[in-house]
Order: structure tokens, then C-alpha cells, then sequence
């Protein structure tokens, strides 16, 4: 079996499964759904009489990751639902070649074919340019933002960034935000540059240092510090932490490192009160970049 076939054979289905499931809790019928993912109506049907932890199962079975895999069907649904089919199959595109060029199926492939050396590194070379996934996650989460009528509203003075990262991220080089920052531009989002590995600096530490406390966080926004901001926050019964003021970016660090090790329930919203010559901001995290903007137009709904 080619890896392609593996996949076709083996992951495919496995994630059209979710993403129905998804799509159907939505409130979409099945008969929109199966238009939207180019299937029949009975086998949408056939689809939901399977448990959506079953697919996961089954795709964690194969060696993949259930933290990565959902935060695909995030974006993979935020694609069909504002009709940008294309980016929905650059995005699947993208993550079928990342899974295929990091060995996740490897061992999965071996065991089903002794044939499978174990010194074959064919995926690698063939995808060694593949799209990066987490590129495309962070672009559509922007645009979820840029696309939202009051969307400026949450951008600090200073702008702001949209980061996330893979698990086995230990460098801010290691993860994806935009090379400039995202500012309000006459009421209009606008972003100075793209989104690439090692784009934030500052924005990815955070979250760095979130995620070696709290391995489920994956990705972070900062949005500017409001205190009816705040209070919508907790008022959606997202876990909201408070930090600051502090006298330098160092002592930030060190607070938030302090606030962390205590917590024993991980953050949705650190709310940063900055200190001298340093504006205060709202950093909100989640799973993946699309559900911490959701967070965070909590906002201004």
C-alpha cells in the first residue's frame, strides 16, 4: 500500500466522520451537509451512527495526535462555513502531507506491510516543502477576525498577534504568528506581513510558557485590555486570571511563571495589566488559533 492509499484509505474517512458530526452540530441537515463535503445523503447518515470518539480512536490508533487532528476540524469547518472551499482543501491538503512527512503513520504503515523498510524516509523527502498546516490555522483565524464587523474594536494600541503551536513546540521559532503585527486600520483589521514560523516573539513565549504548565493550550490572541472586556470573559464562564502591574517585560515573565505554577486549572484569559511604558493587554488561549478568536469576539458581542 502507497502512503497515499494508507491515507485515502485510513484517515480520510476517519475525518470526514468528525467533520460531520461537527457540521451536524452546527444545526446543519444532512442533505447540506453532504453538498458541502461532496457525499451522499445515506452516507451522511452512516457517518453519524458512529460516535465522533470513535473516529478519534481510531485515528489516535494510527499514531496521530487528538489535540491536532480537532483543531484541523476547526479550521476544516470555519473553511466550509464561509465558503472558502479552496482554502478548506489547501488546509486538508496541508495536513495529510504534514502527517505523512513527520512518520505519524510510520509505524501504522509497518504493521500493516513488512515490505515498509525501517530505514524509509520516502514521505520525508517527498513533502519536505509541504504547506504547513498551522500556517493556513493562524490565516483563517485572522480572517475570522478581519471578517467580524466589529473585529477592530479588540486590537490594542500597540496591535496584536495570532500564534499557535505544534505539541512538541519548545521554541518561539518552532511557532506560527505574523511576521508584523495585526493593527486597526480606519476601523478595518489589517495585517503587516504574514504568518510564519518564528513571527512573534513575545506573543509565542507566552503562550510557550503557558503550554509547558498546561499541555492543551496550543494557541493564543491578544486583544486590548477593556474591563467590560473582562467581565464579558467571565461572564461566559472562561477562567480569567489577573496579573501585573510589573516594572519590566523580565518581571512579566517571572509573575507569570509565579501565577502559573498555582493554577491548577489551565487559563482561558490571563488579563496582563502591563506596567511603566508597557500597555495593558488580554491574552486569550485556546486549543487552536480559530477557538481562541472566538474567545475573544466574546468581546464585543
Amino acid at each position: 500500500m502507497l502512503p497515499h492509499e494508507l491515507v485515502a484509505k485510513h484517515v480520510v474517512p476517519e475525518l470526514r466522520g468528525l467533520l460531520v458530526h461537527r457540521l451536524n452540530d452546527k444545526g446543519f441537515g444532512q442533505l447540506r451537509i453532504a453538498r458541502l463535503l461532496s457525499i451522499s445523503q445515506p452516507m451522511v447518515s452512516k457517518y453519524l451512527s458512529v460516535s465522533p470518539s470513535e473516529y478519534l480512536d481510531r485515528l489516535s490508533s494510527l499514531g496521530l495526535d487528538a489535540g491536532e487532528v480537532l483543531r484541523t476540524v476547526d479550521v476544516l469547518v470555519e473553511c466550509l462555513l464561509s465558503g472558502k472551499y479552496y482554502d478548506y482543501f489547501k488546509l486538508l491538503n496541508a495536513y495529510l502531507n504534514s502527517i505523512l512527512k513527520d512518520g505519524s503513520l510510520c509505524n501504522y504503515h509497518r504493521r500493516l506491510s513488512s515490505l515498509v523498510p525501517k530505514s524509509c524516509d520516502l514521505c520525508f523527502r517527498a513533502f519536505e516543502r509541504a504547506e504547513d498546516p498551522y500556517v493556513e490555522e493562524v490565516r483563517t483565524a485572522y480572517e475570522l477576525l478581519s471578517l467580524h464587523p466589529r473585529g477592530s474594536d479588540i486590537i490594542p494600541e500597540v496591535g496584536m498577534n495570532i500564534v499557535a503551536a505544534p505539541p512538541n513546540a519548545s521554541n518561539f521559532k518552532d511557532i506560527v504568528g505574523y511576521s508584523g503585527r495585526i493593527v486597526k486600520v480606519s476601523n478595518k483589521v489589517f495585517a503587516v506581513g504574514d504568518p510564519i514560523r518564528g513571527g512573534s516573539k513575545h506573543t509565542a513565549s507566552v503562550l510557550l510558557a503557558v503550554m509547558r504548565r498546561f499541555h492543551g493550550v496550543r494557541s493564543t490572541v491578544v486583544v486590548k485590555y477593556d474591563r467590560l472586556c473582562i467581565e464579558k470573559l467571565l461572564n461566559s464562564g472562561l477562567n480569567v486570571v489577573n496579573i501585573g502591574p510589573y516594572s519590566s517585560v523580565k518581571d512579566f515573565f517571572t509573575s507569570l511563571e509565579d501565577v502559573l505554577y498555582k493554577l491548577s486549572k489551565e487559563p482561558d484569559v490571563i488579563a496582563d495589566a502591563g506596567g511603566l511604558g508597557i500597555e495593558p493587554v488580554i491574552y486569550v488561549f485556546s486549543g487552536s488559533a480559530i477557538n481562541a478568536v472566538k474567545k475573544a469576539l466574546k468581546c464585543v458581542e
